[in-house]
């Protein structure tokens, strides 16, 4: 008796897996995740895109609910609340990655437009050159990071779907443990990827904590005195 293929890995399955493994690692690690996840990193940059442009361009639509948010944040950084050190900015950060990797999708879709949204309404609130100025340098490293978590999240999310989704078209007339080891088997490769991609997404938000704790302000003031 064997595992209905629809449902399970069959040995062709299996062999054209590690075939297709082995043109992902020629054609290189970076690109076959990309094209593995180019679905979610999309869908995810234009969320997270889209919402930034939403909240510089709508501001007063959404003053009564960043308003104090925003207002919040100022007044944390005045009294030394928040500091800004590498170490406070990279937890700030990585908590919402990780919310957003964990966060099934629904959770994930939140907070890509929640934080694409606040970032624009505080670049509307603010001189725009100033603004660009005092956050492209590290703002290029977080944003792509964010946006690699939020693909990171839907990944797992997908995983999760097609687990359970396998578990409701098990045949209770083979073994149990068997098909829950194939099942297994069968989203290892999806939840890898996820793991990847989250991974990736925090050494980019690591790189933007330590660019934008010791080296923004300097350069924004600097181009600021240059110009």
């Amino acid at each position: 008796m064997i595992f209905k293929k629809q449902h399970y890995r069959t040995t062709s399955d299996q062999r054209d897996g590690r075939v297709y493994m082995r043109k992902d690692i020629q054609s290189g690690f970076l690109r076959g995740l990309y094209q593995r996840n180019e679905t979610f990193l999309v869908l995810s940059a234009v969320i997270f895109l889209a919402s930034i442009a939403i909240g510089y361009a709508h501001p007063g639509i959404l003053d009564s609910f960043l308003g104090s948010q925003y207002q919040n944040f100022q007044n944390s950084i005045a009294q030394g609340v928040i500091q800004v050190n590498t170490l406070s900015i990279f937890i700030n950060n990585f908590s919402t990655a990780l919310i957003m990797y964990l966060g099934l999708g629904v959770l994930t879709s939140w907070n890509l437009f929640l934080n694409g949204a606040f970032i624009g309404f505080v670049g509307s609130k603010t001189n725009f050159a100033s603004f660009l100025i005092f956050t492209l340098p590290h703002g290029i490293f977080e944003v792509i990071g964010i946006i690699i978590s939020g693909a990171a999240g839907f990944r797992l999310a997908s995983t999760i779907v097609h687990f359970l989704d396998g578990i409701t078209k098990i045949d209770p007339n083979i073994s149990i443990r068997n098909q829950l080891r194939y099942l297994v088997e069968a989203n290892s490769d999806e939840f890898k990827d996820s793991l990847k991609l989250f991974a990736i997404a925090v050494v980019l938000i690591l790189i933007a904590a330590v660019i934008e704790a010791n080296f923004t302000m300097s350069w924004g003031q600097y181009i600021q005195s240059a110009l």
